[in-house]
């Protein structure tokens, strides 16, 4: 590792022979005197029951829990699933599970029992986090997974008497620095589970200065990362870098409802916001600009951040700083601080190149995977000598701007030219009669492939096939002849996986 990232080990708790658990850096915060009493989680639920825990009350739920599973015979590296809603549970489990030598298997709620069968066989899951409701989908496939050592159902009489009785302190299990802590399952462009991708305890290191310096993390910030932490910016920048800051974490549960998450960010005078550019343009009809006076950052991640969003925001006085990474790069490694226009932003802490159209990146830096579970060809296969391949396509200007243009295989080739769907996509944003939209490619028998548009229109626009002709020359006038949608259907939505990401190949699988 080089000596930049070394000298960044000194925000993180290390022992001097290597070893280390990333919960002792959030749990320092609970011995010191000014930030005990802070808040350190404080969750509202869909009917806006709101439950508050300081940093030291929090550290006993996860102690008690770590206690739980020692008593129940947890060791080293066994893996716990998580399998629950955003509920105060899902935080101080994950990291109990961690806290205790075990890696953190959290899984998105959405799954039904299939897709949970399919988590706990690849994960080799030895524990199950769960709740009454959830649990039913387990009882559909537990007669497959006798491997199970125990579950535990966190809303049950039984789960919360006998963790109350376990003791407030836990002596942490100290690991390697390149042990695993954390395993997220990604999924392919179609959506199917592919491996559990192994993150180490030293990526705190890098998820640490990248929360400090992209999202400007404080002590004592108000921080709001909108997702599940089932999802890797949910796992990484909403539990582990922003505790191990010393922020005041808030997360709001149930369904996604525009005025009831503006109204959430206004009540607890949010400062740090790290979402999605779904979210962002979701709640644009009900965002008002006094709605953020209380913003100091407002950062974008998981998809390809439009002009048309940025530009609205920036006109009711808020810049979006978009960031870039992925579940096996394991935190943020481009971020737009400058504001550039149409960019991804500049390199931060890594060196990146584009080879041959493609993002690649030298290894090593501190949260890179260290495996993946059960699959070690498909991780080797991520590597090119001393590069990290993407699959990410981009280019890169002199000033060391990146400007994405979408995964390798998103890409469309229309009569002997490669178009980027989201350059597309992002003229079509500009229309006031379009709320999202998706471009792929079409098999055509003369041109390769023709593009086409799917389009969910705005309330209050009708579709009609001049409205379709309409976007076709609108996209024709503003980007090239050749290159415009030749079709276009309107839909009522798009297909998306359980990150919010739109799945092309699924429309150019079903809508021929």
């Amino acid at each position: 590792m080089n000596d930049f990232w070394k000298g960044q080990e000194k925000n993180v708790v290390i022992h001097k022979d290597g070893k280390m658990n990333i919960v002792e850096s959030m749990e320092r915060w609970a011995f010191d005197n000014s930030t005990m009493n802070q808040v350190a989680l404080s969750f509202e639920d869909e009917k806006g029951k709101i439950e508050e825990y300081s940093y030291k009350e929090f550290f006993v739920k996860v102690n008690q829990f770590s206690n739980l599973l020692k008593e129940k015979g947890i060791k080293k590296g066994d893996r716990v699933a998580l399998f629950l809603p955003k509920c105060p549970e899902i935080y101080f489990c994950f990291l109990g599970a961690i806290k205790a030598g075990a890696i953190a298997m959290p899984m998105f709620e959405a799954f039904q029992s299939e897709g949970l069968e399919l988590r706990l066989e690849r994960g080799d899951a030895r524990f199950l986090v769960t709740n009454k409701e959830l649990l039913e989908r387990y009882k559909k496939i537990e007669h497959k997974l006798k491997f199970l050592k125990e579950i535990f159902v966190v809303d049950s009489g039984d789960f919360k008497k006998e963790l109350n009785k376990k003791q407030k302190y836990f002596d942490t299990v100290l690991l390697d620095k390149f042990d695993t802590c954390v395993m997220m399952f990604t999924s392919s462009t179609s959506g199917t589970p592919v491996a559990g991708i192994q993150l180490p305890h030293y990526g705190l290191v890098q998820q640490n200065y990248t929360a400090r310096l992209v999202l400007d993390l404080n002590k004592g910030d108000s921080y709001w990362c909108t997702a599940h932490p089932a999802w890797v910016t949910g796992a990484i920048y909403g539990v582990l870098a922003p505790l191990s800051v010393g922020c005041s974490v808030f997360v709001v549960g149930g369904r996604f409802d525009a005025k009831h998450w503006i109204n959430f960010m206004k009540k607890n005078k949010i400062s740090k916001i790290y979402t999605a550019p779904t979210v962002l343009r979701l709640i644009k009809q009900d965002i008002h600009k006094d709605d953020f006076k209380h913003v100091k950052r407002l950062c974008s991640v998981g998809e390809a951040l439009p002009e048309s969003i940025s530009e609205f925001y920036k006109k009711r006085g808020i810049n979006i700083i978009d960031t870039y990474w992925q579940t096996e790069i394991g935190a943020i490694v481009i971020a737009n601080l400058k504001h550039k226009k149409g960019a991804l932003g500049k390199a931060v802490g890594v060196n990146i190149k584009v080879r041959d159209g493609m993002m690649i990146i030298e290894k090593p830096w501190p949260s890179m995977m260290t495996g993946i579970h059960k699959h070690e060809k498909m991780f080797k296969d991520y590597f090119d000598g001393k590069w990290f391949k993407t699959n990410d396509l981009a280019s890169v200007d002199k000033g060391g701007n990146f400007y994405f243009y979408g995964r390798k295989d998103d890409m469309i080739k229309t009569s002997g030219e490669r178009v980027s769907p989201l350059e597309i996509e992002n003229i079509l944003l500009e229309r006031e009669e379009v709320k999202e939209v998706a471009v792929v490619g079409i098999p055509d028998e003369v041109r390769g492939s023709i593009i086409k548009a799917f389009v969910v229109l705005n309330s209050g626009f009708d579709e009609s096939e001049k409205l379709k002709e309409e976007l076709g020359l609108f996209v024709k006038s503003k980007y090239a002849g050749h290159a415009y949608p030749k079709i276009v259907e309107f839909v009522s939505s798009l297909p998306k996986n359980n990150a919010g990401k739109i799945v092309r190949m699924k429309l150019r699988e079903d809508k021929r």
